[in-house]
C-alpha cells in the first residue's frame, strides 16, 4: 500500500469552473480505480486557483486476481464427428489466448456448451497509471478550453507543470505536453518558491508552510472564521453569501482576510445598489449593524497575509468608492425623471430582436393579466395596470443602463425609485414583486398584483423565446425555461392563483403569433415539466401528476393539490390505493372503444348490479360538490366508499355475457363508475 499524488500546475483559473472540474477528477479517477479493481482508502481532491491535485491514499501496489468463466460455442459444433475442433472451436481460442487443455464442457438449461475458467487482473498499480493518465485530459468534459503548446492538449487554461508521485516514485507520465516531476510551487506573491514534495502524504503541509491552503473546504472555513472574528470585534454581523464565500475561495491561495470602510453618505443609496457594488464588480462582503442597518465596514479577502493590510485596504477602499460615486451619480439624475414619465421611453427599448419592444410587452402582459384577473377576485386594478406600465421603466434609467454591476437590480432599482419620488408603499412593493422569484429558491411575490403581473411576464417570455427559436428540451436549458416555467408553478401554488393554464397560455401564444405546431409541442413540454417539479419539490410521483392532469381542468393550483393529496392518500393507504387502482385499470381496459349510453335499471338481474348503481347516484353529486368546494380529501373519502360494491360487482356478475343488451347495460354501469372517478383523475394512468 502507498499514496498516488498528481498536481497540475495552472494558470489562475475562473472560479466556479473549479468546482465541476474537481467533481470529475473525483468521478474519472474513481472510475478508473473500480473498473481496475484496485483496493484504496480515499481519493481527496484538492484546488486552488493555480493547481488541482488528487492524493489517493493506501493505494494498493497491484489490482485484485480473479477468476472469469467464459462461454464459448456450443459443444455439438465445436467438434467434429472425429472429436476435433473446429473452425469455431478454433476461432474461441484464439480469440482468448486458449489451448485445447484449457476448455472443459459442461451442460446447463440450454444444452452442452465449451467453457474455460480464466484468471484475470495482478496487474502492477504503476502499470496501470503509467497507461492512464497521459488521455486524463480527454476524459474532461469543458464548456470551453483551450490549446497553448504543440501537445495538441486541450484544457480551461494553460498547464505549466505536473507533479506525479506513487510513494516516493516520480511516474515519467505527460500530460499536456510536460513531463511529470516530483516539484511544484509555492505562493505566486510570496515568492513562488519551487517546493521539492518528497511522498504525498507531505504535500498539503509543505505547501502550506509556502502561503498555498490547497484544501477547498480548511480555505472556507478559514475565511469564515476570520470573518466572524472581524465581526465580533466591531460589533457587526456579516451579510450571509454562500455563493460569493463560494467563488472567494477560488480566488484565493492564502486565505487572507482585511476590513475596510467607505463614507458614510454612501449609506442614503438603497442597500441593494451599495451591496451589489461591493458584491458583483470587487467580490466584498457587505456588513450590517446589529439593529440591522447597512454598515460603512465591509470585509474583502486577500490573496496575501494580513500583515500588509495598511498597504493593501486603501487600495480596495478607493475602488469601491468609485463605485459608490458612479451609482450616487445615477440615482442623482434618475431621480430627477418621473417614473411616469419612462413609460413612452420603453418604446425604444428592444426586448427581443424581431419581437419588438418592451412597451410592446406591456401591452401583451396587459391582456394576460385580463385573463388572470377574471378568475382571481381579490385583485385591485387600479394598483394592477398602474404597476404594470410601471414595473419595466428602472430598464430606462441610467442605473440600469450604465452601471454594469446594476443591470440584476431590476424591479429592485423600480421599487426605489417609486418610495423616493413618494409612491404609495403598495405599489412600490408590486414593481419589486413583478421580478420574483429571479432564482431557485428565491422570495416569491408578497402581493397577489405582483403575483399576476409575475405570471404575465413570465409566459410571455417563455413564448418570446419560443418564437425566436429557442428549443424546448428535457436536459440543457440554455435560456433557463425550464426555470422560467418553475418560477409560474412555484407563484400558483404558494399564492394560490387560479387561472386555466391551456387558455392562458394559448392567449401568449396567439399574440406573439407563434404557430399552432410549436404550442402544442410547448404544452406537452410544460406538462411533462409539471410532472417533474412536483416528483423534485413535493416528492409526489410522476404518474400520480399525470393521471391527474387526465382529469378535467387546467387550473394548476387545483392540479397541484388534486395531487398532493391523491400521493398522500398513496403514502397513507398504500394497499387500498392499489386496489383502487387496479380496480379502475380493470373498467378502463373492459371499456376500451366503448361508447357512453344510459343505464337501464330494468335490465339489471342481479343485487350487485342494483346496489353499485343506487349508491354510485348517492355518492356521484357528493364527489362533484366535494370537487367544487375544493374539499378533495373529502372527494376522494366518497370515492373510497364506493370500492366495496365495486369489488361485489366484479366477483358476482359476469360482463362480457352473450346477451348483447345485457353485456350493453352492464358496460353503462362500468362506464358510469369510471367517469365518476375521472371527476378526480384518471387512476388509469396510475402504474402499480
Amino acid at each position: 500500500m502507498t499514496d498516488f499524488l498528481l498536481e497540475l500546475g495552472v494558470e489562475e483559473l475562473p472560479p466556479f469552473e473549479i468546482y465541476d472540474i474537481a467533481h470529475q477528477m473525483e468521478m474519472i479517477f474513481k472510475e478508473f480505480l473500480e473498473e481496475n479493481r484496485i483496493p484504496f482508502e480515499r481519493i481527496n481532491i484538492y484546488f486552488t486557483p493555480r493547481r488541482i491535485a488528487v492524493l489517493i491514499t493506501n493505494l494498493a501496489d497491484t489490482q485484485e486476481i480473479w477468476e472469469s468463466e467464459i462461454v464459448g460455442p456450443p459443444a455439438k459444433i465445436a467438434f467434429d464427428a472425429d472429436g476435433n475442433p473446429t473452425k469455431a472451436l478454433s476461432g474461441f481460442l484464439e480469440s482468448r489466448g486458449l489451448k485445447l487443455e484449457d476448455v472443459f464442457i459442461e451442460e446447463n438449461r440450454k444444452g452442452a456448451y465449451v467453457k474455460a475458467r480464466m484468471k484475470g487482473g495482478g496487474k502492477s498499480s504503476i502499470e496501470l497509471l503509467n497507461a492512464f493518465l497521459p488521455g486524463l485530459l480527454l476524459k474532461l468534459k469543458l464548456t470551453k478550453s483551450m490549446r497553448w503548446n504543440n501537445s495538441g492538449a486541450r484544457f480551461l487554461r494553460p498547464i505549466r507543470w505536473v507533479l506525479c508521485l506513487l510513494g516516493k516514485e516520480v511516474l515519467p507520465v505527460e500530460i499536456g505536453g510536460l513531463k511529470a516531476g516530483n516539484t511544484t510551487y509555492g505562493h505566486r506573491l510570496k515568492g513562488n518558491e519551487k517546493i521539492c514534495v518528497p511522498e504525498p502524504r507531505l504535500y498539503l503541509k509543505l505547501l502550506e508552510e509556502r502561503y498555498v491552503v490547497a484544501d477547498p473546504v480548511l480555505r472556507r472555513e478559514t475565511i469564515r472564521n476570520k470573518l466572524h472574528g472581524i465581526c465580533e470585534e466591531r460589533q457587526l454581523v456579516w451579510e450571509e453569501d454562500d455563493e460569493l464565500l463560494s467563488e472567494v475561495v477560488n480566488l484565493v491561495e492564502y486565505p487572507g482576510v482585511i476590513a475596510g470602510s467607505f463614507p458614510d453618505k454612501y449609506l442614503e443609496l438603497p442597500d441593494a445598489v451599495t451591496i451589489t457594488a461591493m458584491k458583483q464588480h470587487q467580490r466584498y462582503f457587505a456588513l450590517r449593524r446589529l439593529n440591522g442597518e447597512l454598515s460603512h465596514y465591509f470585509i474583502t479577502a486577500i490573496d496575501n497575509t494580513e500583515d500588509l493590510e495598511r498597504e493593501i485596504g486603501p487600495n480596495h477602499e478607493k475602488v469601491l468608492r468609485a463605485r459608490l460615486e458612479d451609482a450616487e451619480f445615477y440615482m442623482h439624475e434618475d431621480l430627477k425623471v418621473p417614473l411616469e414619465s419612462r413609460v413612452e421611453e420603453l418604446k425604444k427599448v428592444v426586448f427581443r430582436e424581431g419581437i419588438g419592444s418592451m412597451f410592446d410587452k406591456i401591452e401583451r402582459m396587459k391582456l394576460l393579466c385580463e385573463e388572470l384577473r377574471a378568475t382571481n377576485c381579490n385583485i385591485r386594478a387600479d394598483l394592477l395596470y398602474k404597476a404594470l406600465y410601471l414595473c419595466k421603466v428602472d430598464l430606462t434609467t441610467l442605473m440600469i443602463k450604465d452601471g454594469k454591476e446594476f443591470t440584476k437590480l431590476e424591479g429592485i432599482i423600480g421599487m426605489e425609485y417609486a418610495l423616493r419620488q413618494g409612491k404609495d408603499e403598495e405599489l412600490a412593493r408590486i414593481i419589486y414583486d413583478h421580478v420574483l422569484p429571479r432564482f431557485p429558491g428565491d422570495e416569491l411575490p408578497l402581493t397577489q398584483e405582483g403575483a399576476l403581473i409575475s405570471i404575465s411576464d413570465k409566459i410571455d417570455n417563455l413564448f418570446a423565446f419560443l418564437k425566436s427559436g429557442a428549443q424546448l428540451s428535457t436536459s440543457s436549458d440554455p435560456f433557463g425555461l425550464r426555470r422560467t416555467l418553475y418560477a409560474i408553478f412555484e407563484i400558483v401554488k404558494v399564492k394560490k392563483i387560479r387561472f386555466d393554464f391551456v387558455k392562458l397560455a394559448k392567449k401568449a401564444a396567439e399574440l406573439l403569433e407563434v404557430e399552432i405546431e410549436d404550442f402544442n409541442e410547448f404544452m406537452e413540454w410544460a406538462w411533462k415539466r409539471l410532472e417533474n417539479y412536483l416528483e423534485e419539490k413535493e416528492g409526489i410521483r410522476y404518474d400520480i401528476v399525470d393521471s391527474v392532469i387526465g382529469a378535467r381542468t387546467n387550473d394548476l393550483w387545483e392540479i397541484i393539490e388534486r395531487a398532493r393529496v391523491l400521493h398522500q392518500f398513496y403514502i397513507e393507504n398504500q394497499k387500498e390505493f392499489e386496489e383502487v387502482v387496479v380496480g379502475q385499470k380493470r373498467a378502463h381496459n373492459i371499456l376500451q372503444g366503448v361508447e357512453p349510453q344510459a343505464v337501464s335499471e330494468e335490465l339489471f338481474e342481479k343485487d350487485e348490479e342494483r346496489e353499485l348503481h343506487r349508491v354510485l347516484n348517492i355518492t356521484e353529486p357528493m364527489v362533484r360538490e366535494a370537487l367544487e368546494r375544493e374539499e378533495y380529501q373529502k372527494a376522494l373519502k366518497y370515492l373510497r366508499s364506493l370500492k366495496p360494491y365495486i369489488d361485489r360487482f366484479f366477483d358476482m356478475v359476469f360482463v362480457m355475457v352473450d346477451d348483447l343488451k345485457l353485456r350493453a347495460n352492464r358496460l353503462a354501469l362500468l362506464y358510469e363508475v369510471r367517469e365518476c372517478f375521472r371527476l378526480y383523475c384518471d387512476f388509469s394512468k396510475i402504474v402499480v
